[in-house]
């Protein structure tokens, strides 16, 4: 969302934020900690409470400090505690924004260890707030038809701006390795590791050392990930153009969705962040994810690289030495940053919080 503020005028937006601590985030207010994550013995309560409109004094101290602003209107990430706060603002008679970037219910919860148990209690809340908030804006195509078909919403569709430039180099360098490059989330390491084991094998055959560069993967994954090396590469967050840089002599990107069943909803309306990354690399995305994916969805329309609907190590090194050999034009990637990641979507996101301010 930060990539659309440059470009929308007319608006004074104060960017608040709750996290276990105060992270200096740049141009940011820290209300105070989340009220979700920590021990699972305290948080599995406390999350059914929030479910249930039983609020402690931690939620009551965030939401006057909300209210206390007499903002024209307030703007939610529908993520964690958001979906909360945005329904007692509701409650109290103001106007409400919500961003949806990931279905929490069947999106997130449903995927969660922890929440596994939660969807149909978070349900009632969450419709609620969508039905009743002012205006809408939803991450993908998927999750506007879903919306829209379930509870009766109209929704924006609204994607991160890409900078006008994207990366120069439009072929990987010839090191004598088969490089493979991912940012941020993997989704399931089942798949990740079947990929990987297709990633070793062609280059087997052809002579070369497979690699893969994973930028700013964390927590478990990482540790997971990195019994891997030398393979894998880990590297820290790092700012966008220096991922660029660091992707952009990839042969390919790897980008996935689960295959399981619990990811139905999640995979049919969420959408990988990372692709605004990858289209400004200019270089061939493999999307390992089922068929019914908005990530299937969109590199197929762009022709930005294959679809890899399998687990087979053996077809993956298919799909893998398809776009390896014959990678997608540069203008794909173009074309893609301008109609997905261009500036309308600053213009929509503008048109759309002037709704709301009215």
């Amino acid at each position: 969302m930060r990539s659309l503020l440059p470009l929308m005028q007319g608006f004074e937006i104060e960017w608040l934020y709750t996290a276990e601590r105060d992270v200096q985030y740049p141009r940011s207010t820290w209300l105070g900690p989340s009220l979700t994550g920590g021990a699972v013995w305290v948080d599995v309560p406390r999350f059914a409470g929030l479910c249930l409109g039983l609020h402690t004094s931690r939620f009551h101290a965030v939401l006057d400090a909300l209210v206390s602003r007499r903002a024209d209107g307030y703007w939610v990430v529908a993520h964690n505690e958001g979906i909360f706060y945005a329904r007692e603002l509701l409650r109290r008679g103001l106007r409400v924004h919500v961003t949806v970037h990931d279905d929490l219910p069947d999106g997130l919860l449903a995927r969660s260890r922890r929440y596994r148990a939660f969807p149909p209690l978070a349900r009632a809340t969450y419709y609620d707030t969508l039905r009743n908030a002012h205006s809408l804006d939803v991450t993908s195509d998927g999750m506007q038809r879903h919306y829209r078909t379930l509870l009766g919403v109209e929704s924006g569709v609204i994607h991160p701006v890409v900078p006008g430039t994207l990366a120069e180099r439009s072929a990987p360098t010839e090191t004598g390795e088969l490089l493979a490059g991912n940012i941020g989330s993997v989704y399931s390491v089942s798949e990740w590791r079947q990929f990987l084991r297709a990633l070793k094998g062609l280059a087997r055959r052809r002579g070369l050392r497979p690699r893969m560069i994973m930028i700013g993967v964390g927590g478990k994954l990482r540790d997971f990930v990195e019994k891997h090396s030398p393979t894998v590469e880990t590297l820290p967050d790092m700012p966008e153009e220096e991922a660029v840089k660091a992707l952009a002599g990839c042969h390919v990107l790897y980008a996935m969705y689960p295959f399981g069943a619990r990811a139905e909803v999640f995979r049919r309306t969420s959408l990988p962040t990372k692709l605004s990354t990858y289209v400004r690399c200019r270089r061939p995305i493999l999307a390992h994810t089922p068929r019914d994916s908005t990530l299937s969805e969109l590199v197929d329309a762009y022709k930005l690289g294959p679809i890899c609907d399998t687990l087979s190590p053996t077809e993956i090194e298919k799909h893998l030495a398809m776009v390896v050999d014959a990678p997608p034009d540069g203008a794909a990637f173009e074309r893609a940053a301008d109609e997905v990641y261009g500036a309308h979507n600053a213009r929509l996101m503008t048109r759309l919080l002037e709704i709301l301010a009215r």
